[in-house]
């Protein structure tokens, strides 16, 4: 019994992201180029003082890293300061595509809590936008999730 919940639980952690339901939290238009914010609902989670999600952000154009290593979607974990309205991210995964699917061109480790430095979003921005969504799962339970996204909560 505990070697086949063992493999469950390995079978779950080892699901690739494009396994994972991604809601678009929202679009950045500018001329010639769209960006898309996305988070996976069952991702979010209070820890310590915070909201934890995961989240993918796509570009409709290729992006250019510092060593010129092209990609078009990046997943990440986002820490929430719902109180201060500021974020931090870790554990940046990108991809080629703008779907975060096969074998991904740079990863960055998660670092601790502890050690992040978290930054508060201008209003109106993108990071407002992902903070104002996340922030709503604060004070409500899994259950309610659902009525949330749908406008209900």
């Amino acid at each position: 019994m505990k070697s086949r919940l063992f493999s469950l639980i390995f079978a779950a952690l080892a699901l690739p992201a494009s396994a994972t339901e991604w809601h678009l939290i929202s679009e950045t238009k500018e001329p010639g180029k769209v960006i898309s914010w996305y988070v996976d609902l069952s991702s979010i989670v209070h820890e310590d003082d915070y909201m934890r999600a995961f989240l993918r952000t796509s570009w409709s154009t290729p992006q250019y890293a510092p060593d010129d290593t092209v990609y078009q979607s990046s997943t990440y974990i986002n820490y929430f300061d719902c109180d201060t309205r500021s974020i931090a991210f870790t554990a940046n995964v990108y991809y080629r595509t703008e779907d975060p699917v096969g074998k991904p061109v740079h990863e960055e480790p998660e670092v601790a809590l502890e050690k992040l430095r978290f930054q508060q979003v201008k209003p109106g921005s993108a990071g407002d936008t992902r903070v104002e969504f996340v922030c709503k799962f604060r004070s409500k339970n899994f259950m309610t999730q659902r009525s949330i996204v749908d406008g209900q909560g």
